[in-house]
């Protein structure tokens, strides 16, 4: 009996290093993943005059390429897909931590952005950088759940392993062929060449009466976060949103009483809130894949107008 029962110990022991070595093993993979963003700025040296943030809209509608023609000035695309305001709020963190804090910062934020039912926070995503006091603060606020397992070695990976292994395996092989760059070098990823694909008749027919957003103080709390570090590091802020197709509009009844609400946001810290919603792409759906997301012809046409607005109204003359 005791000789069993040491053998389970001496078992449970090897079995507790093994997942303690494996979760490090994952730690350093996902860590020297160049595709991974979270991992990259904090390893690159971007030191990007100007840095487009937010979730996917941004990411696929912006080309650092074009603003750069535009501005005459260097540009990196921070967007994420599906990601909230607490998912760019650590993003933005990584980035300052490793880099020169550009001059200015456009914000993607629309009513949607501040609706839970919208985006989310990708847990998954900071995983290897547990143990950062910021990260747990963040991640524990918004995944207790995920945090409550995390003492158990290899639990913070298993927990989400179908999210982090092949990235830790690319990361592994991104190491051993001393890879530095990732696919996306500027950040921007060129939206998928579709064409309009009826999701505004889906929504519709989701919501017969329309769709009123609710505002969520959680959202707002972690938009306040990413502004307040943003100034804090000298950056000048700016909140945007990119064209909408103007026929959806009288299917979100209280749209604008939640833009004038991020307007009070933006007043409240000094900021503009820049709408490009007088553009002629708004008009037709041939310049979108959805009623919010512009497919690549507008995906450029916006660019240009953002490249054009920074560089005659953003910049010291």
């Amino acid at each position: 009996m005791k000789n069993t029962f040491l053998k389970i110990l001496i078992s449970l022991a090897v079995l507790w290093l093994l997942l303690i070595g494996i979760s490090r093993l994952y730690d350093f993979a996902l860590t020297h993943n160049c595709n991974l963003k979270a991992a990259y700025v904090q390893r690159a040296t971007i030191n990007a005059d100007i840095l487009i943030h937010g979730p996917c809209e941004p990411l696929w509608f912006i080309s650092p390429a074009i603003l750069d023609k535009q501005t005459g000035l260097k540009s990196y695309n921070l967007a994420l897909s599906h990601s909230d305001f607490a998912d760019n709020y650590l993003h933005l963190y990584f980035y300052l931590k490793n880099n020169v804090p550009p001059k200015l910062l456009f914000l993607f934020v629309t009513p949607e952005s501040m609706d839970e039912n919208y985006n989310t926070f990708n847990t998954y995503r900071f995983t290897e950088f547990i143990g950062d006091a910021e990260v747990d603060k963040v991640v524990k606020e918004n995944d207790s759940a995920y945090f409550y397992w995390i003492g158990i070695p290899f639990m913070k990976y298993g927990y989400y392993s179908s999210k982090v292994n092949f990235d830790a395996l690319q990361g592994l092989k991104h190491y051993f062929t001393n890879r530095t760059l990732p696919h996306f070098p500027d950040g921007y990823e060129p939206p998928i060449q579709v064409k309009w694909d009826n999701h505004l008749e889906k929504f519709i027919q989701l919501y017969p009466k329309g769709y009123r957003f609710k505002w969520s103080p959680k959202r707002e709390k972690c938009l306040d976060k990413i502004i307040e570090l943003a100034q804090q590091k000298g950056t000048k802020v700016y909140l945007f949103e990119s064209p909408v197709l103007k026929e959806s509009l009288q299917y979100l009844p209280n749209r604008e009483e939640i833009v004038e609400r991020i307007k009070g946001v933006a007043k409240q810290y000094g900021i503009v809130y820049k709408q490009f919603d007088n553009l002629k792409i708004a008009d037709s759906r041939e310049n979108f894949m959805s009623a919010l997301n512009l497919n690549l012809n507008g995906s450029r046409i916006f660019a240009e107008e953002l490249g054009k607005y920074i560089k005659n109204e953003c910049l010291d003359k």
